[in-house]
């Protein structure tokens, strides 16, 4: 990604100063145009920041992509989905067969968001993305449902 300079049409240069503050509250980082002088700044807010950081990109600097302002983000992004890739698997990842969803049906409407919810935690801690009968047995003789 590149941010050019509308008049100019030239690529605008990263400024190094305000890239990471120490408060990591939020990223600001200031693009300068060679020719015009024209500078842009991008902005975002602690929640995106936070996500950035996470995942560990780093503003600046070289990679096997190239050596220009932020191509060491195309690089880790990619580490990124790999490890989300194997990642642990999450309640949306989840399937029912059509038997366990009968049977969470039958549970009394008043306990039936706990029971459920007790059967998904269950098959995340043990890894299982598909809750059936048996699984839904297992979970019963284990809490005592």
């Amino acid at each position: 990604m590149k941010f050019l300079c509308i008049p100019c049409d030239e690529q605008m240069q990263t400024q190094t100063d305000g890239i990471m503050p120490a408060e990591s509250k939020n990223i600001s980082l200031k693009f300068k145009c060679p020719k015009c002088d024209h500078s842009i700044a991008m902005l975002t807010n602690k929640f995106e920041t936070e996500f950035v950081s996470k995942i560990g990109v780093e503003m600046g600097g070289k990679s096997e992509v190239g050596s220009g302002p932020m191509s060491v983000v195309g690089t880790q992004l990619a580490e990124g989905k790999e490890e989300l890739k194997n990642a642990a698997p999450t309640e949306s990842d989840l399937e029912w067969t059509d038997e366990a969803k009968a049977r969470i049906q039958k549970v009394p409407f008043f306990v039936r968001n706990m029971a459920k919810k007790t059967v998904i935690n269950y098959a995340l801690e043990k890894g299982i993305t598909t809750i059936d009968a048996k699984l839904m047995d297992e979970v019963r003789e284990k809490v005592g449902m």
